[in-house]
């Protein structure tokens, strides 16, 4: 991203907590949960246009699946 803004860099910051998160969990059912939430910041990134909207879902970013998926991994506006 070119010029990054603090919701992309907060994207950015979520993508890399992920595998530590995902790490401190260890039953299945826990994976399962970790890869849902890498799988919702995947499909839902930031678009890089003047007005911020999610890629994924065309809604104004972050759209509530980015915003609570970040906030799993611990990553707060």
């Amino acid at each position: 991203m070119r010029d990054e803004t603090v919701e992309q860099n907060r994207y950015q910051r979520a993508l890399t907590a992920l595998p530590g998160a995902s790490r401190e969990l260890s039953t299945a059912g826990h994976a399962v949960f970790w890869d849902v939430t890498g799988k919702i910041l995947k499909e839902h990134p930031p678009a890089e246009r003047p007005e911020p909207s999610c890629q994924g879902c065309e809604k104004r970013w972050p759209c509530e699946m980015a915003e609570s998926a970040m906030q799993q991994v611990g990553v707060r506006a």
